[in-house]
C-alpha cells in the first residue's frame, strides 16, 4: 500500500462517520457559543492559548489512561503535523471573526465545507460526484448566501466575513488531510497533536495582540469549551477516517440546528425570512446529496453481486 492510498470504505465506517459527525457538530456548536461568550472581551490568540492549555491536559490524561503514551511520537508524522497546524489557523481565524459575526451566519459560512470537499473529493480521492449531487452542492451554496447576505456587512463584518472563509477553505484542507493519515496512529494522538499545536500559536500570538486579565467565570467558560472541544475533534477525526467523505461530510448540516437555538436563546438573534430560507436550502440540499449517495450506493452493491455471480 502506497502511504496516499486508501482502503475501501464500507457501510460500516460510513455510518460510524455519520455518527462521529453528528457528535462533532453538536460539541463544535457548543464550543463555538461558549467562545462567541468571551470573544467580545479577549484576544483570540489568548482565547486558544488558553482553551488549548486545557485541552492539551485533558487529552494528554485520555491518551496515557488509553495506553497511548508510547505513540505520542507519531504525532511528529508530516501528515499528523500538517493537520495540527492547519487546525491551528483554522482556529484563530474562526476565533477572531466569532466575536463580529452572528452565530448562524458564521456556522453557515462553514457550510462551505462540506461543499468545497465535495468539489475537491472527485479529482483528489477519485470518488464519483455526478451531476446531481452537484446541483444540490449548487443549491446549498445558493442557500449559504442567503443566510449571510455578504453585500449587506459593514467593514468590520465583511474582514470577519473574509477571515471566517479563510478557515472555511483551510478546514476543507485540513479534513482532506486525514483522509491520508495512516490508520495505524491512534485517533487520540492526532487530537493530542492538534490541542498542542492550537494552543502553542495562541501562545505566539500573544505578544502581537496583548493579554488581557480573564475573570474566573470567564476561565471556567473556557475550561468548558476545551472539554467539548477535545469530544468534538476526537469525533471529526473518526468521522473521517476510512470513509467516504463526500457521503459523511453533508451531515456538518446537521450544525445548523444547533446554531439557530444557540443565536435565539443564548444571544437573542432571530433568523429573518431570507435566512430561513436559506437554511431551508441548505438542509434541502444536503438531504438530497444524501438520498444520491444511498442511490449510488445501491447501484454500485447490485453490480457487485451481478459480478460475482458470473462463472
Amino acid at each position: 500500500m502506497t502511504p496516499l492510498s486508501l482502503p475501501e470504505s464500507s457501510e460500516a465506517a460510513n455510518r460510524r462517520g455519520i455518527i462521529a459527525m453528528c457528535t462533532a457538530m453538536a460539541c463544535f456548536n457548543a464550543n463555538d457559543t461558549l467562545i462567541k461568550l468571551v470573544a467580545a472581551e479577549l484576544p483570540s490568540g489568548q482565547i486558544i492559548a488558553i482553551r488549548g492549555l486545557f485541552a492539551a491536559v485533558l487529552v494528554y490524561g485520555w491518551l496515557v489512561a488509553g495506553g497511548h503514551a508510547g505513540d505520542i511520537r507519531k504525532a511528529l508524522s508530516p501528515l499528523v503535523a500538517t493537520r495540527a497546524g492547519l487546525e491551528a489557523l483554522v482556529a484563530f481565524l474562526f476565533i477572531s471573526a466569532i466575536a463580529f459575526i452572528p452565530i448562524a451566519d458564521i456556522t453557515a459560512i462553514f457550510l462551505l465545507t462540506p461543499l468545497i470537499i465535495t468539489a475537491l473529493s472527485g479529482p483528489i480521492l477519485k470518488e464519483q460526484v455526478g451531476w446531481r449531487r452537484w446541483s444540490a452542492v449548487a443549491a446549498g451554496f445558493i442557500g449559504m448566501l442567503l443566510v449571510v447576505k455578504p453585500g449587506g456587512a459593514g467593514f468590520v463584518a465583511g474582514a470577519a466575513t473574509l477571515m471566517a472563509l479563510g478557515s472555511v477553505l483551510l478546514c476543507a484542507t485540513r479534513d482532506l488531510v486525514t483522509r491520508f493519515i495512516d490508520h495505524q496512529v491512534p485517533t487520540i494522538v492526532i487530537t493530542f497533536s492538534t490541542c498542542v499545536a492550537v494552543g502553542l500559536f495562541g501562545a505566539a500570538m500573544i505578544p502581537v495582540q496583548g493579554w488581557v486579565t480573564p475573570t474566573l467565570w470567564q476561565v471556567f467558560l473556557l475550561f468548558a469549551a476545551s472539554t467539548v472541544l477535545v469530544i468534538g475533534n476526537h469525533a471529526m477525526i473518526l468521522a473521517f477516517r476510512g470513509v467516504e467523505v463526500s457521503l459523511v461530510s453533508p451531515f456538518r448540516y446537521s450544525v445548523m440546528l444547533w446554531a439557530i437555538l444557540s443565536g435565539i436563546f443564548v444571544f437573542g438573534e432571530w433568523p429573518d425570512a431570507a435566512s430561513w430560507l436559506g437554511i431551508g436550502c441548505i438542509v434541502g440540499a444536503g438531504l438530497y446529496t444524501l438520498h444520491r449517495e444511498r442511490v449510488r450506493m445501491r447501484q454500485r452493491d447490485r453490480k457487485t453481486e451481478a459480478a460475482s455471480t458470473i462463472p
